[in-house]
């Protein structure tokens, strides 16, 4: 008997070891992957990196005063853009980061470079978005603050330029699209334009309307995004590979097709299962992925327009 209850004690201790162990690497496992990702990169000119991270894409341009980045992926393969800027531009500084929104997966550089002095670029909304802790109320996630290292240091509200030594920048406030500090970035001498969050090359963006995004505002985006590229510009968007024109302008379509399927199926007070038993993206899934936190989004954005006197694509609601 005491050498069963002995085998039987050993058993248990494995059991608690394995389970413990399954439970730290669950815990870990994010953080695991993040570091396992690998950066691939494009050079696209003799000045100009794209860098296609696991969740977010940077854009390097290197100017007579540094490295211009936008966007600064997020704070868990930091080091690994670090590495890989350096690789490219070896020992050139960077001169300034501009933020295209305040999701994680864009400012997750901003704290680690502000530190180092860089030049932090934002929308002014992205910027108070950043200075204040943020309950996102679809999600049920808090984000804290950053530190007052990573806050955007200069900021605008509408459409301009920057100039950068030689690099003339253009960027253009896309008003209440997938949150409300979404910019768009143009690099005139190189032909690039950066679209910022509403465009994803493969997967649907997520419209946070808890912090100002609307599916209506994101078809507006388009109609600011669609006047900045020419025939050969190379577009770069939140996430995913470098896109052409061609492709900008079929994905503008199909938002459009959505956006009208949603509305229909709104309008009669359909619930959002019933919209999601509709399979308003059928057609795009193949391309696009699971449409469900995206459909789910874009309901719930036009739930909180109903009583916007200003909100001419909300029609006839009952």
């Amino acid at each position: 008997m005491k050498g069963a209850v002995a085998v039987t004690s050993c058993s248990q201790r494995l059991q608690t070891l394995v389970l413990s162990g399954l439970v730290l690497f669950c815990l870990l496992c994010p953080v695991f992957l993040y570091a396992q990702a690998k950066l691939s990169t494009t050079v696209l000119s003799d000045t100009a990196l794209f860098i296609k991270g696991p969740d977010a894409n940077v854009l390097a341009v290197a100017s007579s005063e540094g490295l211009i980045l936008v966007d600064g992926g997020h704070a868990s393969w930091y080091a690994d853009l670090r590495e890989t800027l350096q690789a490219h531009f070896p020992d050139m500084p960077i001169r300034a980061l501009i933020n295209t929104h305040w999701h994680p997966e864009q400012t997750g550089a901003n704290v680690a470079l502000g530190r180092e002095g860089v030049e932090i670029i934002a929308h002014e909304n992205t910027m108070l978005w950043l200075s204040t802790e943020i309950w996102q109320r679809w999600s049920g996630t808090t984000y804290k603050p950053l530190s007052h290292e990573g806050i955007p240091v200069t900021t605008f509200y509408d459409d301009g330029h920057l100039q950068i030594g030689e690099s003339r920048i253009y960027y253009g406030h896309m008003w209440n699209a997938h949150t409300d500090g979404d910019i768009w970035v143009y690099f005139e001498d190189e032909d690039i334009l950066v679209t910022g969050g509403l465009v994803g090359n493969g997967r649907w963006p997520d419209i946070d309307w808890w912090t100002g995004g609307y599916i209506g505002g994101l078809l507006d985006g388009f109609v600011s995004l669609l006047t900045v590229p020419g025939e050969n510009t190379v577009i770069i968007p939140a996430v995913g590979d470098v896109m052409t024109l061609e492709e900008l302008q079929a994905q503008n379509q199909m938002y459009l097709t959505v956006f009208d399927r949603i509305h229909a199926a709104f309008i009669k007070s359909y619930s959002i299962e019933e919209i999601l038993a509709e399979r308003p993206t059928a057609e795009f899934d193949p391309q696009m992925g699971d449409p469900e936190r995206f459909v789910t989004l874009a309901v719930q954005s036009f739930q909180n327009r109903i009583r916007d006197a200003q909100n001419y694509r909300l029609l006839n609601v009952p």
